[in-house]
């Protein structure tokens, strides 16, 4: 089909925009997915995002325009210290879909990546799993389309745990193992684990950070935690410590909107590799678990996200009750010369 709108429009969103913002949300709210398992945005998080990049990261958000109205939307990643740019959002309305603007949006995204130094775009592609509900295959077609092909970096499987279906917590938090101790945190980090918890989290606790690099691995906690404030959102930690060295040994977080009380994110769960073997992994989520519940008594969905071959936390997941729903697939293409 090919009935393009010829008054196609890109226009750069600002979070001080109202007009233009409430379009975008309102175009975000007609795309939301239905179904149990699926929170609708939250408006409050969305705009937070205009202002709050995750750390490292650089956000250029766009809308497209036809008639005076958002008909389409982009949200470029720029991460730090790579050649690529990832696309966040490539977002069309459902009533104007088959008509170029998808393209339209694309080679708007490729000249932004080249304009950032950037030579090629990524993006996820949900799938369907034998176990899942079937998934929609008109992304993975516009994907190939386009001249994207899937990369080798390993899928992501999204997972979700209904607490009405599933109780982790009917037999309790196991006890702790000797010589470990567990502690709890909300939004911002104590001062005492904030080295501690960028190390884990950047490292995925199997090598240490550059000693050198003490401001860097404070500096991270802190700009996620500043993004987090900033997009209005809450979360809930509980670590590990090894006694004999009063060294944080793991942690877990468990975050959430504004909105959408039913729904919380399990973030990341990392334990330091010379602590591995002792169930720790386990006990943090199910101890982090009861935590979040007496905090936030409302939610009864959680949902997650690991690296496909990440069998150990997928295992442990499974054993909570989180059930795999679809696959996030990596794409990747080339920027290519300018036009």
């Amino acid at each position: 089909m090919n009935d393009t709108p010829r008054d196609l429009e890109f226009v750069p969103l600002a979070a001080n925009d109202d007009e233009t913002v409430g379009q975008w949300l309102d175009l975000l709210a007609d795309l939301a997915e239905a179904g149990p398992l699926s929170a609708p945005p939250c408006n409050v998080d969305m705009v937070g995002s205009l202002r709050c990049a995750p750390p490292a990261t650089t956000l250029d958000d766009w809308v497209v325009r036809s008639a005076g109205r958002v008909v389409g939307a982009l949200r470029l990643a720029l991460p730090d210290g790579t050649p690529t740019a990832r696309v966040d959002q490539l977002l069309v309305h459902p009533g104007l879909r088959r008509r170029g603007i998808g393209r339209a949006l694309h080679g708007h995204a490729r000249q932004l990546a080249r304009k950032h130094g950037r030579s090629a775009l990524t993006a996820t592609v949900v799938e369907g799993l034998p176990s899942g509900p079937p998934q929609d295959p008109g992304p993975a077609a516009f994907a190939a389309a386009t001249g994207a092909t899937r990369s080798d970096v390993p899928a992501g499987v999204h997972q979700w745990l209904d607490l009405d279906r599933h109780d982790p917590l009917a037999d309790g938090v196991p006890a702790t193992p000797a010589g470990y101790s567990l502690v709890t945190w909300g939004t911002i980090t104590p001062d005492e684990y904030a080295v501690p918890v960028s190390e884990l989290e950047l490292s995925l606790g199997d090598a240490p950070v550059d000693q050198a690099e003490q401001e860097v691995r404070v500096s991270y906690a802190r700009q996620f935690e500043t993004m987090r404030v900033g997009r209005g959102r809450r979360a809930h930690h509980t670590g590990v410590v090894h006694e004999a060295s009063g060294r944080l040994a793991g942690y877990t977080s468990v975050s959430k909107t504004t909105g959408n009380p039913a729904y919380a994110l399990q973030g990341m769960t990392v334990v330091h590799r010379e602590h591995r073997g002792h169930g720790l992994g386990l006990l943090l989520k199910l101890a982090n678990l009861e935590h979040v519940l007496r905090h936030e008594p409302a939610v009864r969905l959680l949902e997650t996200a690991n690296a496909e071959d990440n069998h150990p936390m997928i295992a442990v997941n499974a054993a909570m009750g989180f059930e795999p729903y679809d696959r996030w697939v990596f794409w990747r293409s080339s920027v290519g010369p300018s036009d």
